[in-house]
Order: structure tokens, then C-alpha cells, then sequence
């Protein structure tokens, strides 16, 4: 095998720096033919992964799934294989995709895993193999990477701002396509899911497969803070599904109109509304683990 890793060495507040030398470490004892590549910018990653994807058969994420979501869009035209190794604050593809949270553990999948094919979201300007959002989730990736030198580390981190994003609770009154049917409704955030994981262990989407060629929308309508503040710690456990302010839906197609809103996408925030995404079934390859 012919590997190559893009790595973030300042995904989870340095975790990206110490995992990449764990696994270069296991990689040489293991004479492995390997390269590894660190990012210095925003996007870099999709450079990087691109041209590593014209040589080698593994291209390896190392960090969170913003890293992931950056080789992800750098491969998908090629016929390279995605690996992931955590290293990030949210960790949400390997939640979603059943991998181990072990950086050795997961460079072993990587290593030794099944090639096996998932959807991927594409939208006007970015692709997404877990999510995209705007209003409510979007607010919580900013303040957590605005306060990446605090004290809290990893899911914690996304939860103090999960808290501090329920004391500017905004609504935004957003036109929604979803297929062929069309909503005019106030939402705090809207969740186009392909997993059902997002923001570190919340479970948005319990029904969401990777596979299924669908996306699955998760609309908050306006709701108070209280409302929301309650209802969020049953999120981690997918209990929150059938909550009167809360719309689910499977589609192939979804469209956001409303006034200018930043866009995240696995993490990643870029550009702004209207949102335009489909799904491509079954566009790209990761390394997942063998099944017994």
C-alpha cells in the first residue's frame, strides 16, 4: 500500500501536532511506504490531498472533520481511498462511520480496513460527508474556534458553546426546498445530515445512513432558549425526534433562501446563503474496519 496522510497540526488545540508524530512513529516501525503532509492554511488540505491522490492509494486525514471534509473534496475525483485518523475537537466521521477514536487503533483501519463507499453532499461551493448547517450550529463552530486557546478541550469545548450560543439565540425566516416541496417557516438552524452525528456526540439525525443516497434535514423552528437549552442534552441520546418545533426529512435535493447567513460545512465555516446541495450516492471510498 501507498500512503499518504494530510495532517492539521493545530486541529484540537495541538492534538493534530502530537497524534501526526504517534503515527509517523508506528509507520516507520512498521516500514510502511508512507509520506506525510501538514497543512498551513484554510483549504490547503484540498490541495494537498489532491495531489497526493495521483500517487497514492490511501489518502489519510489526521485531525478533525474539518480535515477530513478538505481531503474528502480533494479526492473525491480520483480513485484513492480515504482514511481517517482523528485528531480534531468534534471527531463526528468516526463517530458516524463506526471507527475507532484510537489514533493507533484507526491508523490500523487505515492500514488494514475494507475500501468501502459512502454519499457525499455536495453544494454550490463546498462538498460534506457529515453535515452542513447555517443559524444555530454555525454560531457554535465560531465561538469554539474563537476560544480554541481556552481551557476546555474537545466535546466540552463545543458544549460551553453550545451555552453560550443559547444566550444569542437568533431566528431567521428561511424559504426551504426540500425536493419538490417548498416551506416558508422562522428556524434557529437547519442540519443537512449524511451521518447522524454532529458537534462532538450530538445525535441530529438517528436515522441517517452514509449509504442510503439521501440527505437527511433536521429543521429547529423558533423555539425559546429555555425550550431549546432542555431539550439539546436528549440530542445525545436522539430523543429529541418528535419535538413539535422540530422537522425532519429525507431528500435528495435541499435549498435555503434567506438573507446572507455563513455556511459550515463538517466544521468548516465558508462562504454564505442560499445553500443549494445534492447527493451524490456512493462517490467516494473510505477505509472502514473489517467486519467479523
Amino acid at each position: 500500500m501507498s500512503l499518504a496522510i494530510v495532517a492539521n497540526p493545530t486541529a484540537g488545540r495541538g492534538r493534530g501536532q502530537r497524534v501526526a508524530h504517534l503515527v509517523e512513529d508506528i509507520l516507520k516501525d512498521k516500514a510502511v511506504d508512507f509520506e506525510i503532509l501538514y497543512t498551513n492554511a484554510h483549504r490547503h488540505g484540498i490541495e494537498l490531498a489532491e495531489k497526493a491522490s495521483r500517487n497514492h492509494e490511501v489518502v489519510a486525514a489526521l485531525g478533525g472533520d474539518g480535515t477530513v471534509g478538505e481531503v474528502l473534496e480533494g479526492i473525491l475525483h480520483s480513485k484513492s481511498v480515504l482514511g481517517i485518523i482523528p485528531g480534531g475537537t468534534g471527531n463526528d466521521y468516526s463517530r458516524g462511520l463506526g471507527l475507532p477514536r484510537s489514533p493507533a487503533e484507526a491508523l490500523d483501519v487505515v492500514l488494514n480496513g475494507t475500501p468501502t463507499a459512502i454519499d457525499v453532499g455536495v453544494e454550490t461551493d463546498k462538498v460534506f460527508g457529515v453535515l452542513a448547517g447555517i443559524g444555530f450550529p454555525v454560531t457554535v463552530i465560531e465561538h469554539t474556534n474563537t476560544h480554541r486557546d481556552g481551557p476546555l478541550k474537545g466535546p466540552l469545548a463545543i458544549l460551553a458553546s453550545v451555552f453560550y450560543t443559547l444566550s444569542h439565540l437568533q431566528t431567521y425566516p428561511v424559504r426551504i426546498t426540500l425536493d419538490d416541496e417548498v416551506i416558508e417557516q422562522d428556524v434557529v438552524g437547519i442540519m443537512v445530515m449524511n451521518m447522524p452525528y454532529g458537534g462532538g456526540g450530538l445525535m441530529f439525525a438517528p436515522d441517517a445512513r452514509y449509504d442510503d443516497g439521501h440527505l437527511t434535514v433536521c429543521i429547529i423552528g423558533a423555539l425559546s432558549k429555555l425550550d431549546l437549552a432542555v431539550t439539546l442534552p436528549k440530542v445525545y441520546f436522539g430523543r429529541h425526534i418528535g419535538h413539535p418545533k422540530l422537522t425532519m426529512a429525507r431528500v435528495k435535493r435541499v435549498k435555503f433562501e434567506c438573507e446572507p447567513l455563513p455556511k459550515m460545512f463538517d466544521g468548516d465555516l465558508w462562504a454564505k446563503t442560499p445553500f443549494s446541495a445534492h447527493v451524490r450516492p456512493l462517490a467516494a471510498r473510505v477505509m472502514l474496519p473489517k467486519k467479523p
